[in-house]
């Protein structure tokens, strides 16, 4: 298998795993900043329920496995040795003459 083929597949579940979970989201987000560098503060607050949830979850959870396959697949790739095809020399049929 190639490591291309799951990293299109990790991107594509996890990427419909977030959008349901954001989509149906009900939350805020917050920014306060201060002179004090220990005063600035972000604050982001997202809930999602009901069918959203479990619908996302796990959509975004195979997402996250199938990319640490891919990355795993990838770092293994690194350290193979090519594949050598063997091919026969074989002439092509229009160089072979033409018996009537």
């Amino acid at each position: 298998m190639r490591a291309g083929r799951v990293l299109i597949g990790a991107v594509l579940f996890l990427s419909a795993g977030l959008w349901v979970l954001f989509n149906y989201c009900q939350g805020n987000a917050g920014l306060n900043f201060s002179s004090d560098i220990t005063g600035n503060k972000v604050s982001l607050d997202l809930t999602t329920a009901g069918m959203p949830m479990l619908i996302g979850i796990p959509l975004a959870g195979i997402g996250v496995l199938l990319l640490l396959i891919a990355f795993i697949g990838a770092i293994v790739a690194q350290f193979r040795e090519p594949r050598v095809e063997v091919r026969e020399d074989v002439s092509p049929r229009r160089d072979m003459p033409f018996e009537g």
